[in-house]
């Protein structure tokens, strides 16, 4: 009886263990995958700055979707729109989306973009009336990413904005996410975008 219980608290501790372990591991993946995710963030943001500097002006905001969501024409770092300067592309990723020129593939997840919104509003993705106007005190540029896991865009929100939520969304700080039942979607502030360059009063 003696030995069967030992033995029976042996295999638990042992369980225990190897389920320890496994957290562990679990958790440092997500880690991982967000840091890879923030790099490419932060290189979407860095390849809007330089094509700007190269041509003299900031990407333009779409008219493919709804002018008041504020897409960039993010396809202009990928393929040469004709403009004076350019030096592209920008960024080492495909575009296969017929007919739009707000997205282009990303590498490991499904989608990239370019949002210029509108200072001090609550939004989490690009798909909200809060892109950047005429008459807006002040606007940015956020590069976003999607679909991905949500524990991810959590992770990436923790090591950004220092925010350890559960939420499935979070419309404040650098980091904006909005996660869904097939994915979720998360942006990085980056720097200032003129006003004067958006087609809506």
């Amino acid at each position: 009886m003696l030995k069967a219980a030992i033995k029976s608290a042996g295999n638990m501790l042992i369980v225990s263990f190897w389920l320890g372990i496994s957290s562990v591991s679990y958790a440092t993946d997500h880690t991982e995958k967000a840091t890879v995710v923030i790099n490419d963030l932060q290189k979407l943001l860095s390849a809007a700055e330089q094509y700007a500097k190269d041509t003299g002006e900031e990407l333009t905001i779409t008219s493919d979707t709804n002018p008041a969501y504020g897409y960039l024409k993010i396809d202009h770092l990928i393929e040469n729109p004709g403009i004076p300067g350019w030096k592209g592309p920008y960024i080492p990723y495909k575009d296969y989306w017929l007919g739009g020129e707000q997205y282009i593939d990303h590498p490991v997840y499904n989608a990239a973009q370019l949002l210029s919104k509108e200072d001090g509003t609550d939004w989490v993705k690009g798909s909200s009336p809060d892109g950047c106007r005429k008459s807006s005190g002040s606007c940015s540029i956020s590069a976003c990413i999607w679909l991905m896991p949500g524990e991810i865009t959590r992770q990436v929100n923790v090591q950004i904005d220092g925010i350890d939520s559960k939420a499935d969304s979070d419309s404040a700080g650098r980091v904006r996410y909005d996660n869904g039942m097939v994915g979720g979607i998360v942006c990085l502030t980056g720097g200032k975008y003129p006003k004067e360059r958006s087609p809506v009063e």
